[in-house]
């Protein structure tokens, strides 16, 4: 058999076994991420038939489309009136629960496990990455299972925001452990402040011209096409013009979705209906992408993760725990605002519970040593920093199937107890 029908036929199981995980998501509430970063394994650590190597030309890529995807997909779910204003509770959940777990992560790994001690930063970058749950899972599974709407909508909206910072603040971490070494804390506040309001004009200017152009173009097929190719475009001019671009792809979405507060730009009012009705089916285009993106990148993390380093999966499976039993309190005192005073540990429970690290937490992981290379205009990581990424992607990746497995069981257990919320 040659190498490109081997290939073609690794690509459809992966497609097939990424939409059997979609429709058990969709009926069942079990995260798809599950099988497919097992699937990852089976082909990569278990049996050989990926070689770890054959990823090395394509994971940046990979990493860079998932953040973009990402960036565009949250953007649909930011409404800046309803953020400010009704989604209060997801709003601290979402700020607060990063905070703790970043907290949490960073000091279990530099005090306890003494990682990387000659730099701290490192640990607390650890945090970040797996700092927020998965936007994609958590909306899914909590839209499933008959909660209350007002914990559908607070943990779909944390989910959304929590992706948006671990991307932002691991960028920002990235770039202070490049750029650390000898220079001014006032001078690396000033590059992130210049990177990060260069990222927000271009991505504002772009969504404004992708506004007019989706409307200009309205009556063409494939619209979509040229949307995804002006967002590539995007990224990687702001970037080029020393910007972020996952942040001006962010940036470029909430503008499109939130346009009724840009009218002073928009050549007319027609134009917000308009891209209002033709942001649904963009919608429904750009979740097919995301999800084929997000099949092989899962399988990606599974093939990179090494579960019989005991020591990496010990670690992953206490930092699982550590995340869910933080995650706690501060779940208690939310829980209240959304109406569940009298049944204050049950939602206070479930809201733990759905906490699992999804496709931004890999995307970081796998895309820091390629970032930090970038910052420090290197082509080589030193020794130790390399061996500490590696560390930090198998954690990561572990975290991941990890915080899913007990998502599932969780839904499982509490089953009966969601209907007590309800009634």
């Amino acid at each position: 058999m040659g190498a490109e029908i081997h290939g073609l036929f690794i690509a459809s199981l992966v497609i097939f076994i990424g939409f059997i995980g979609s429709v058990l998501l969709n009926k069942h509430n079990i995260p798809d991420a599950i099988f497919l970063i097992v699937l990852g394994y089976v082909l990569g650590p278990l049996t050989g038939i990926v070689p770890v190597e054959l990823l090395s030309g394509v994971a940046t890529y990979l990493g860079a489309l998932a953040l973009i995807v990402i960036m565009f997909e949250s953007s649909f779910g930011i409404n800046l009136r309803e953020l400010l204003i009704t989604a209060k509770s997801a709003l601290i959940l979402a700020t607060v629960g990063f905070i703790i777990s970043s907290l949490i992560t960073y000091f279990f790994l530099y005090y306890i496990i003494g990682f990387y001690p000659e730099n701290p930063l490192m640990s607390l970058i650890v945090g970040t990455i797996i700092g927020g749950g998965s936007g994609a899972i958590i909306a899914s599974i909590v839209q499933r299972i008959n909660a209350p709407s007002s914990l559908q909508i607070t943990l779909s909206l944390e989910s959304v925001l929590t992706d948006v910072f671990v991307i932002i603040f691991t960028s920002i971490l990235s770039f202070i452990i490049a750029k650390g070494g000898g220079v001014e804390p006032q001078t690396i506040a000033a590059n992130i402040a210049a990177s990060f309001s260069t990222s927000i004009v271009i991505g504002g200017i772009a969504g404004v011209l992708l506004a007019y152009i989706l409307d200009r173009l309205r009556k063409e097929s494939h619209l979509y096409t040229m949307a995804i190719a002006y967002l590539i475009l995007l990224y990687a001019m702001t970037d080029f013009f020393g910007g972020n671009g996952a942040i001006s792809v962010l940036s470029c979405g909430i503008v499109l979705t939130n346009l009724s507060y840009f009218t002073g730009v928009l050549p007319s009012k027609g134009i917000i209906e308009r891209i209002h009705f033709q942001l649904y089916s963009l919608e429904s285009m750009h979740s097919e992408l995301t999800l084929l993106i997000r099949m092989f990148f899962f399988v990606e993390v599974g093939i990179v993760m090494n579960i019989r380093d005991i020591y990496v999966v010990t670690i992953a499976a206490i930092l699982s725990v550590l995340l869910l039993l933080g995650r706690m309190p501060l779940a208690y005192v939310v829980a209240p605002g959304l109406g569940f005073s009298d049944k204050r540990g049950i939602a206070a429970t479930l809201i733990s519970l759905f906490y699992a690290r999804g496709l931004a937490a890999a995307a970081m992981a796998v895309l820091l040593p390629t970032n930090l290379m970038s910052y420090m205009e290197v082509t080589q990581l030193p020794p130790d920093l390399e061996a500490a990424t590696n560390f930090i992607i198998q954690v990561a990746s572990a975290v991941v199937l990890f915080t899913n497995v007990i998502l599932t069981i969780g839904v499982i257990v509490m089953r009966d107890k969601i209907r007590e919320l309800i009634y």
